[in-house]
């Protein structure tokens, strides 16, 4: 019986040949479990159809060096079919996708893009099986083609790497107890892994939404099921979870919660975005999934229809694209999608002078004017659209608290609320015991301190999701919260240099300031706890419902030093951020500022309140 088997070189022929559909290569391939990574699927050349060397090794490195060229040929045939397209009179929206095996599981599938292309829409595909959200980012490819194609929609399928346990599900659940719920098997740092991929979504979201009238279309994937395979099941059966409704029940909790916190940060985006929900379309038995992550081809089909109703609202069309020879009437082309729902608002603190009647002493400062006014500039040119100043004696206490109840009131999930402060900061003795040190860190305001615990008081009455920034350039404001105090002289000038002046509250004002106002600053750090004086965190006392971010001039036991300019760390801020040239994110600035600062002044980035991890990792001063 003569062999019927082809060459590696033959099928290299096949695949290069644009006139064999994929389908027909499909024979020649078989899935590669081992090799493969979580949504990142690769295959492996069939023996049964393809003729390999008798050496593993030698057969190996054939069957790589295949699936090479396949992967890129499968590429190219996407940007051929998309070009013809156009050259043949397209007239319907033009699309750019950018996504992992949802979107591009290479020739054995016909994945969701495939099913798009079927239904007549033109979509230039950047897809890549095992593509990452870091990848995207890195390689920006999706705006490059989205301005060269003149694309009204974006397409993205990302994130499952994440929202699927990170390749290390184990590490994310509980051992088995029968007494849990399914969704209680799941440990809380599953949200961070959620943290870290809604991060990388906004940055992309935000890069698409800088481009005019460009609409996202993403999604949050269908309720895998667990089937004893190295991603899910395994893993579960590591933990003792070997029932299988309730391995269910953990994978459809993971794909809930991904996609809720999806829709959530989505909706920030108003018009410019869209989630479509693809739960329940591929549907909920074996039978109608290739394996534990990827749905079979009518799956995939019913995914692209919910895709197609998302497109089609975008574009206002009320029947699918004219393609090639169909003669069909030719449909609107998408209008440009309205200007982002989110809203700044920003409150710049600078006190040169304080209140001699309520200190002592004006205890003069120098820079603090000068770093406010340069705060509202960032803020006015990011798009602040309402920005309060208070210098002096405006910035009184109750005027700054206002001013921070008043954005309170106004603003709404995805919005941004900005304080900056330049002053004085002290400390007080800490009245509730929430502090580690015995001590409350202090603002000092025209006419009185205003301590750590009102602070947070005030973080607490924002609604739920509006992102709080908080940058203060002040001594002892490394978390405006706990922290030892160290006194120290002030280190000698050098021979012929000027004193450095910082912007600590001299002690002997401080303690004279709390000792002729002890009734005053008693009754405020006592207030926040009531009269019982609960020894509980205020994070428990009053939990917060928003990410805040405190970006600060110094360590909580150090001092930040003043300047004729700008204060120091100010000054070197505004060094880093370049009049907007700066491209990375808040942690990324603040190891920068670390970099060029004193050995005695580290300023520092302190996190709190809802997934303030996603808030770090944002471009500085973005709405």
């Amino acid at each position: 019986m003569s062999d019927t088997r082809i060459t590696p070189a033959e099928l290299n022929r096949k695949l290069a040949d644009l006139s064999v559909p994929e389908s027909e290569l499909a024979m020649y391939f078989v899935a590669d479990d081992e090799h493969s990574g979580l949504f990142h699927p690769k295959l492996a050349l069939n023996p049964d159809t393809v003729a390999l060397p008798a050496d593993p090794a030698e057969a190996r490195a054939r069957s790589e060096a295949a699936m090479n060229f396949a992967n890129g040929i499968a590429r190219m045939r996407r940007r051929v079919r998309f070009d013809r397209m156009l050259a043949d009179g397209y007239s319907g929206p033009v699309l750019v996708s950018e996504g992992d095996s949802w979107f591009q599981y290479p020739i054995k599938l016909e994945d969701t893009i495939d099913h798009l292309y079927a239904k007549g829409y033109a979509v230039r595909s950047l897809d890549a099986a095992g593509d990452t959200l870091e990848n995207m980012l890195k390689d920006h490819e999706y705006v490059d083609a989205i301005g060269e194609s003149k694309a009204s929609i974006f397409l993205l399928s990302a994130g499952g790497n994440d929202a699927l346990g990170g390749g290390n599900l184990r590490a994310h659940l509980r051992d088995f107890d029968p007494a849990l719920s399914p969704a209680a098997h799941v440990l809380p740092s599953f949200e961070q892994l959620l943290d870290h991929a809604l991060a990388m979504y906004e940055r992309v979201l935000r890069d698409v939404e800088a481009l005019p009238g460009v609409v996202t279309i993403c999604h949050g994937y269908d309720y895998v099921i667990p089937n004893a395979g190295k991603w899910l099941g395994k893993p579960m059966l590591s933990r003792g979870i070997k029932d299988g409704t309730v391995q269910r029940g953990i994978a459809a909790h993971m794909i809930d919660r991904f996609n809720e916190r999806l829709r959530q940060l989505v909706a920030r985006f108003g018009a410019r975005a869209i989630h479509v929900d693809a739960r329940g379309a591929v549907g909920n038995t074996l039978a109608v999934w290739h394996d534990e992550l990827h749905p079979k081809n009518p799956g995939y089909g019913r995914v692209a229809d919910r895709f197609e109703k998302a497109i089609q609202a975008v574009a206002g069309r009320t029947q699918a694209p004219r393609s090639r020879g169909t003669g069909k009437k030719a449909a609107k082309a998408a209008a440009p999608a309205a200007a982002p729902a989110r809203c700044g608002w920003s409150v710049h603190i600078g006190l040169n002078k304080i209140d001699a009647a309520h200190y002592g002493d004006d205890a003069e400062l120098s820079g603090c004017h000068f770093d406010a006014e340069d705060m509202e500039r960032i803020a006015a040119e990011r798009g602040f659209e309402k920005r309060t100043v208070l210098l002096d004696e405006q910035a009184t206490r109750d005027a700054v608290k206002k001013a921070v109840a008043a954005a309170a009131a106004k603003l709404k999930a995805g919005d941004v609320f900005m304080l900056t402060y330049a002053g004085h900061g002290s400390q007080v003795p800490d009245f509730n015991a929430d502090e580690d040190d015995g001590a409350d860190e202090t603002l000092c305001l025209y006419d009185g301190m205003l301590i750590d615990d009102e602070i947070y008081e005030l973080w607490s009455g924002f609604a739920d999701d509006v992102r709080i920034v908080m940058i203060s350039d002040s001594c002892h404001s490394g978390t405006v919260s706990r922290a030892a105090r160290t006194t120290r002289p002030a280190a000698a000038p050098a021979d012929g240099q000027p004193a450095v002046r910082t912007r600590l509250l001299p002690l002997a004002l401080a303690m004279k300031t709390f000792r002729n106002h002890r009734d005053f600053y008693t009754a405020l750090g006592r207030q926040q706890r009531g009269p019982d004086e609960r020894l509980l965190t205020r994070e428990l006392d009053m939990p917060l419902r928003t990410p805040v971010l405190l970006l600060a001039g110094c360590q909580d036991n150090q001092e930040s030093q003043d300047g004729v300019g700008n204060g120091r760390f100010t000054q070197e801020l505004l060094r880093v951020w370049d009049e907007g040239r700066f491209d990375g994110d808040w942690a990324t600035m603040i190891r920068r500022i670390v970099a060029n600062m004193p050995a005695d002044q580290t300023p520092r980035m302190t996190l709190i309140g809802r997934s303030p991890e996603m808030l770090a990792a944002e471009r500085p001063f973005s709405i």
